[in-house]
């Protein structure tokens, strides 16, 4: 089930989240995010133990992925798909969704690819030695 995290799920929310970036913690913070106008965290949960989630921020008709991660364990189960449904089902106005991926995420690539989204644009070098590709799913 999908839900809006909210403050209690901070310890869980900070362990996803360094499964992505060791320096999580240090880059989002949980208040913020639920306190902002712009921005929004879902979770995804089984037996209220929370297993995923995306932010994303939303800016008129287009939203931006900032961040899915799904628990390691429960990765293939079409967690992030229902993340990414729930978003667009939840807001009406929406035309496109957008993301930046590493190069050499290729399990991300290929799971954004599934989901519809197509490359368009790369950021030469955003990642050091390695492209950023940004990538949009048109809605409307």
């Amino acid at each position: 089930m999908v839900n809006k995290i909210v403050l209690s799920d901070l310890e869980r929310f900070n362990y996803l989240g360094r499964l992505v970036n060791d320096n999580f913690m240090n880059l989002f913070n949980l208040s913020d995010l639920l306190a902002s106008k712009t921005d929004y965290v879902y979770g995804y949960y089984e037996d209220n133990e929370l297993l995923g989630f995306i932010h994303i921020s939303k800016s008129f008709e287009v939203v931006d992925i900032v961040n899915i991660v799904v628990d390691i364990n429960k990765r293939k189960n079409g967690i992030g798909k229902k993340l990414i449904e729930y978003v667009i089902d939840s807001f009406s106005d929406i035309e496109s969704i957008m993301l930046e991926v590493r190069e050499s995420n290729d399990v991300a690539i290929s799971f954004y690819n599934k989901c519809g989204f197509e490359e368009i644009n790369r950021r030469k070098k955003y990642y050091g030695n390695e492209d950023a590709i940004i990538m949009k799913k048109v809605i409307k």
